[in-house]
């Protein structure tokens, strides 16, 4: 575990705190500033609608709506995959929180449609989106991912399409989390949550939504968890991390996975 992340197993969920002086936006825009390092070589492979090759890619292609309607990206970071999918032909549009990403984005790609704002508080009409993509986001909110989920909810059409992602909670997950009752340590601040899959499966469903699939993303986390050996290999070998395009696809991948892919549709 990261010496600067403390995580603590509170209830049904893990939640991970962060030892660091920074915080909100200012935190997530030197995160993503030390991504991109300066360089706009970063945005080359995406501008021609490169998505990867792991689990996101399948998901994003096989349940999002081409060239019909709207797709919001809520959190989208650095605006890659907004920037990816625009070059496949989606309708797609992004929104941060941080101010500073978004500008330096916007100063790249002044036609990139990205705006900075609170996924919490869309300025968006009621079902005016046809999908609504949100990968490793909901979960960075202190009181929990229903204000945003219901959000969603609002501003997709009748059988709209949410994508989500959010960390997992698993057994070999919660052995490398502290007790609950064990002390923060000093100035620690919240960082996100991870759930157990049937507790965000039911948020969803208290948001509205039908789920209709779910996947596991980076199946590897569990290992590089459980065997030292596989630690010690990663560490010599960084390109063995790139198995994940295989071991994500176990059947077994899904329970055992680092983030977990929730495909739902919004009900009436």
């Amino acid at each position: 575990m990261n010496d600067n992340v403390f995580a603590r197993n509170e209830g049904n969920r893990i939640v991970y705190y962060r030892i660091a002086s920074a915080s909100g936006s200012r935190l997530w825009d030197q995160h993503w500033e030390e991504t991109v390092n300066g360089s706009s070589d970063f945005y080359d492979r995406y501008a021609k609608g490169h998505l990867g090759y792991n689990r996101l890619r399948h998901v994003l292609l096989k349940y999002l709506p081409k060239q019909q309607g709207n797709i919001l990206e809520a959190g989208c970071g650095l605006g890659q995959y907004v920037l990816a999918l625009r070059a496949r032909g989606y309708n797609c549009i992004g929104l941060d929180f941080t101010f500073k990403t978004i500008s330096r984005l916007k100063n790249l790609f002044p036609d990139l449609p990205v705006i900075a704002g609170d996924i919490r508080h869309l300025n968006l009409k009621n079902e005016s989106l046809s999908a609504y993509i949100s990968l490793g986001v909901v979960e960075h909110f202190t009181d929990g991912p229903q204000i945003a989920l219901k959000e969603a909810a609002r501003v997709l059409k009748k059988d709209g399409t949410l994508i989500v992602s959010v960390p997992q909670a698993f057994r070999w997950r919660r052995l490398t989390a502290h007790p609950e009752d064990t002390p923060l340590p000093d100035e620690a601040s919240f960082y996100q949550h991870a759930f157990s899959a049937s507790e965000f499966r039911n948020m969803l469903k208290d948001a509205g939504f039908n789920v209709k699939a779910e996947y596991g993303h980076s199946l590897l986390y569990a290992f590089r968890l459980r065997f030292k050996l596989f630690r010690k290999l990663l560490t010599r070998y960084p390109k063995l991390s790139h198995i994940d395009i295989l071991t994500d696809r176990l059947p077994f991948g899904h329970n055992l996975s680092r983030m977990r892919f929730y495909i739902a549709t919004k009900g009436s």
